[in-house]
Formats: C-alpha cells, sequence, structure tokens
C-alpha cells in the first residue's frame, strides 16, 4: 500500500509479507526527524545517520522473522525506504540528475556516486573485514542496497577505497 502527498514531497508506504510487516514514512523537506524501530540496532543506527545528513524525515516501523535472521527486515525495508523516496520525488522535474559523495569516517574512505535516472543498478565495491557486527551478518547491507536501488529507480555506486573498521565502512 503506498500514497504520496500531492505538492509536497512526501510518501508512505507499507509491505506485508509472509515474513515480515514494515511501514515507512518519508518527508524529503525534513530535518532528519522520525523514529526508526526494525529491531535491528545497527540498521536503525545506520538509518538515523541517512536521515540526520540527508535531513530526509524517515519514520520505519517493521516488524520481522528476526529469530531466523536480519535477511529479510533488512532487505524489506531497503524495498519499502526506496519506493517511499521514488514515490516523494514524484516526476523528478527541475531536479538534478546526479550526485555524488566522497566521505571519510575515521580511518576509512566511501565513495557514493548516484543517477536518479529510474534505471535501477548497483554497483557495490565494498571489502569488509568483519562479517557480523553485533550477530547481524555484514552482507545484509549488500542486500539493503540492491533492494533500495531496485525500488528507487536509482544507480548506485558504492566504493569503499579503504578502511579497516566494519562499522565504519557500512
Amino acid at each position: 500500500m503506498t500514497n504520496a502527498t500531492p505538492g509536497k514531497r512526501q510518501a508512505a508506504v507499507q509491505r506485508k509479507t509472509g515474513e515480515t510487516e514494515v511501514k515507512l514514512s518519508v518527508d524529503l523537506d525534513g530535518s532528519g526527524a522520525g523514529v526508526r524501530n526494525s529491531g535491528i540496532g545497527f540498521l536503525d543506527h545506520m538509518l538515523d545517520l541517512f536521515a540526520k545528513h540527508s535531513m530526509i524525515d524517515i519514520t520505519v516501523e517493521a516488524k520481522g522473522d528476526l529469530h531466523v535472521d536480519d535477511h529479510h527486515t533488512s532487505e524489506d525495508i531497503g524495498i519499502v525506504l526506496g519506493s517511499a523516496i521514488n514515490q516523494a520525488l514524484g516526476d523528478r522535474c527541475g531536479m538534478r540528475r546526479y550526485g555524488h559523495c566522497i566521505l571519510p569516517m575515521d580511518e576509512c574512505l566511501t565513495r557514493c556516486c548516484i543517477d536518479i535516472s529510474g534505471r535501477p543498478w548497483l554497483v557495490r565495491n565494498v571489502f569488509l573485514p568483519n562479517i557480523s557486527i553485533k550477530n547481524i551478518e555484514t552482507e545484509i547491507f549488500r542486500e539493503f542496497f540492491q533492494s533500495f536501488s531496485q525500488s528507487a529507480g536509482f544507480t548506485l555506486h558504492i566504493e569503499n577505497i579503504y578502511g579497516q573498521n566494519t562499522h565504519h565502512i557500512i
């Protein structure tokens, strides 16, 4: 179920599967406010930082089969977040199509380039030294970005140039 607000860059999306139920809303002209409650602490932390630095209000309420693992919940949040941002962008009229960021985070350096063309693709060149962070398999973040880029209709190129701390790299 989806709901875009006419005249505003806002949207709300819900997704319910056999494994998860995700409710998410975005306001692209926000301040970074909102609540992130996925049941996965590290993912909530990453979503908090994304909201804060993009100044997008994001509210996420997710319930998933976390007793199995974090995969379905992370993947479905990526799908719903991408869908909500895609809807909130509307026809993209008057927007710059391309963007990039080179981000230093302590000892690591990461580059992200984006094309909001409507042609989804993910290129991810990221080596993560640790396979888990506090019992979260780090491979779920590839799934998150894949799901996000597909549902948002974005081409994403993410490359970790160097770094040692998996938390900082993600």
